[in-house]
């Protein structure tokens, strides 16, 4: 397994996990608020990836606008989503004919769902902390979340507990991770493998 660096449409700093086997698919992940530390290298978001690339996917991680080496300034989530459309561009780019998945955490998975407000089409979705309360929702709101959509949720999350994305979407599908708050301590592997598993049976690469 190895990481790559990308520039992503001229101005986005990203990096590639290439798997040791024949990729049977690409993963863009998305990370979470960059104004709490929120960055591609997040923890959470280098797990998902990795474990992505142990099921034989190439993961495309990626700063949004005005983080670290990423040009542009962050707007709160309001321009965010073309940047996801820019990584699902360059990672469909990268492997033309393969299938496609996006993930996001916590920010990333609302970014995420607004892209896919806005007509994003991926061949799966996986998300993880998708925040009720945010101070990313205050002009936009939260964005629908589509019929069957598979989110990780911490059972304690100060921001969505599972119980309250179950009660606000029940035609999600909710997989809970018991006795953690929003950033999920020490279950980092458990919420990378949840991940991976939902986007592999989805993407049909199992």
């Amino acid at each position: 397994m190895r990481e790559e660096p990308q520039r992503i449409d001229g101005r986005l700093e990203g990096t590639l996990r290439v798997p040791d086997v024949e990729p049977r698919a690409i993963v863009v992940v998305a990370h979470a608020l960059p104004t709490h530390g929120g960055t591609m290298r997040n923890p959470l978001i280098a797990t998902i990836a990795r474990a992505c690339a142990e099921r034989g996917c190439l993961a495309l991680r990626f700063n949004f606008r005005g983080v670290e080496g990423s040009a542009g300034v962050w707007t709160n989530g309001r321009d965010e989503p073309s940047d996801v459309a820019a990584a699902v561009a360059h990672a469909r780019s990268l492997a033309p004919g393969l299938p496609l998945g996006v993930s996001g955490y916590s920010f990333g998975a609302l970014v995420t769902l607004r892209w896919l407000e806005q007509g994003g089409h991926p061949d799966a979705v996986a998300l993880a902390g998708v925040p009720l309360r945010s101070v990313s929702l205050a002009q936009e709101g939260l964005p629908p979340v589509p019929d069957g959509t598979f989110i990780v949720a911490a059972e304690d999350d100060q921001f969505g507990t599972a119980s309250e994305l179950r009660a606000r979407y029940p035609a999600a599908r909710i997989h809970e991770i018991k006795g953690v708050d929003h950033f999920f301590p020490g279950r980092h592997r458990e919420v990378g493998a949840a991940i991976a598993d939902e986007l592999a049976r989805r993407l049909r690469i199992d």
